[in-house]
């Protein structure tokens, strides 16, 4: 019995999937918290520089258009008005709430600091990425996931208690990189135990609750304005997964690729009792899978142990090899490339409507909102066209709306129009954005095969953070050249577009298990190879007429009497 039957016959959709997709929406809610919450950890108070011991604010600190000085004092209140930078602030937390900028006076001269800040958890994601798939492709999803999840909650809740900014910096570091080990083999582990018929259906649900979880941040923050206890409270997540996150099954297509039968056999029963099913079979993969005992240490002797060993290591390094080997290279490449240009674009765009004039925390709320009708969208088009013509779509709509915001300015004078427009574009920019990036999701998960799942993901997210790192560097380019920031989004959109165009659509396709699986995926689902075998089946029709055509003239000359 195939795998799929085997879930259907099990419930397709019974208390285990749903415990996973549990699991996963509210890591993909983390998700948000882990990667936003710098914008209220390290928020910046409204300040002044102190005034002298002695002396008054007024004969301390220079008032300049309308407020104190925020980052010098007057070197000699008495004799002099010469100024010198101060090495002391006033913060005003009374309503703006503590932060780590006023903990730790990250102003002036340290101003930078809270953005190194924001860099070092992006960068802990870029490494656990390269970390978390090949652990979890070697020793298996479950416990991947479950010691990283202990380790990331420890870590987490540590980021509370640091007394200075370099704590606060290697412990943010650490937490993207655990956050890898645990959310990369969740988000597979989901999308395995869904059936073609219900994979982009729930498997867009973690997305949707990514946005849902920004939305309640921007409450959560305005509610608890001291930034260690936001901090805690925005652990909750992850501290509820650990409540039922060991009843989680290991995946059964990562044991059938190792040649544990018998283990995928028993998860396979426990699935299918947890789910209640009935009339459930006693045996499900004997008869299709060969027996293998390669896990058994019985009646194996020591040298026969480790040349097992050896084996099963250099299968690894063959499985990651495949990474860069045709037809993988291809889904490798483009993948990476646009995933690569959708966390550039996405942070671009997220940059622009958080300049937004007015409260902070209603702005953040406003633009977090745009990504759940996107997300909706993207999956109405995810169930009747597939994956692929949204992830087209947004990225070439983005380009579009990009090119809009470069010209506007030179065809509209009056500012308060333009400003109105050029803020339209931009959430309509996040919104395009947001409708490819599902998609992104599900094609890492269908063109991968099984045994390289996890690394391939891993790879693919790897180059993809480079776009979030690299986003705030993009955008500070402007200072240097007007929108040259929005024209190198356009050319990374453009090209990401075209290069989805060589990839195969997996609308109600069954996962891959090897490479050979995607072999005829790409012969008979691409856009070219669609047009190549209609081609091949008109000049087949074609020539069948002929001779058809041919045969009937023959035979009616023959009766004629003219042959």
């Amino acid at each position: 019995m195939e795998l799929d039957e085997a879930l259907e016959a099990a419930k397709p959709l019974g208390r285990t999937q749903l415990m996973i997709l549990l699991a996963s929406m509210l890591m993909n809610m983390e998700s948000g918290f882990s990667v936003l919450s710098n914008v209220f950890l390290a928020k910046t108070p409204p300040y002044h520089c102190a005034n002298h011991s002695g002396f008054s604010l007024e004969e301390s600190v220079p008032f300049i258009d309308g407020s104190y000085s925020t980052c010098e004092v007057y070197s000699d209140p008495v004799h002099s008005n010469d100024t010198q930078p101060c090495n002391m602030w006033y913060f005003d937390t009374e309503k703006a709430g503590k932060s780590v900028v006023s903990d730790w006076d990250l102003v002036c001269a340290r101003d930078f600091l809270p953005g190194v800040g924001q860099s070092l958890i992006l960068a802990g994601f870029a490494v656990g990425s390269i970390l978390g798939g090949p652990v979890a492709d070697k020793y298996g999803k479950k416990p991947t996931l479950l010691i990283s999840l202990v380790i990331f909650n420890a870590v987490g809740l540590s980021v509370s208690l640091s007394q200075g900014f370099i704590a606060f910096g290697i412990l943010r570091f650490l937490m993207g990189t655990i956050f890898k080990a645990v959310r990369i083999p969740l988000i597979n582990l989901m999308f395995e135990y869904l059936v073609p018929r219900y994979r982009s259906l729930v498997g867009i649900l973690p997305f949707i609750m990514g946005s849902v979880g920004l939305v309640i941040m921007s409450g959560i923050a305005y509610l608890v304005r001291d930034w260690r206890y936001l901090n805690i409270v925005l652990m909750t997540p992850t501290l509820s997964m650990m409540i039922f996150s060991w009843l989680l099954p290991e995946s059964i297509r990562w044991s059938l690729s190792r040649g544990y039968i018998k283990k995928a056999e028993e998860t396979m029963q426990k699935v299918a009792a947890f789910n209640k099913a009935k009339d459930f079979p006693l045996v499900v993969f004997d008869d299709q899978h060969p027996k293998q005992e390669g896990n058994s240490s019985e009646n194996v002797s020591d040298d026969e142990s480790q040349e097992n060993c050896k084996s099963k290591s250099l299968e690894g390094f063959r499985f990651i090899a495949q990474l860069f080997q045709p037809p993988t290279l291809t889904v490798s490449l483009v993948l990476s490339w646009a995933w690569l240009t959708c966390t550039l674009v996405y942070f671009g765009f997220a940059l622009t409507t958080g300049s937004l004039a007015g409260d902070p925390y209603l702005n953040f709320c406003l633009s977090s909102l745009v990504d759940i009708p996107a997300a909706l969208v993207s999956l109405f088009l995810i169930k009747k066209i597939g994956s692929l013509v949204p992830l087209i779509a947004g990225l070439v709509l983005a380009a579009v709306l990009m090119i809009l915001i470069i010209i506007l300015p030179f065809a509209i004078v009056d500012k308060d129009v333009l400003s109105g427009l050029l803020t339209t574009l931009a959430l309509m920019g996040r919104f395009s954005i947001t409708l490819a990036i599902p998609p992104m999701f599900l094609l890492m998960s269908d063109l991968f095969p099984t045994p390289i799942r996890n690394s391939g993901t891993s790879l693919v997210q790897l180059i993809g953070n480079i776009g979030s790192l690299s986003a705030p560097l993009v955008i500070y380019m402007n200072k240097f050249f007007a929108n040259l920031a929005f024209l190198v989004m356009v050319l990374c959109a453009l090209l990401a577009a075209g290069l989805a165009l060589l990839l195969p659509d997996t609308l109600n396709t069954k996962q891959l298990e090897t490479v050979d699986d995607l072999k005829v995926l790409f012969a008979t689902k691409t856009i070219f190879s669609r047009r190549k075998n209609e081609k091949e089946d008109a000049e087949t029709d074609s020539s069948s007429f002929d001779k058809h055509d041919t045969t009937e003239m023959r035979e009616s000359c023959a009766d004629e009497g003219y042959v």
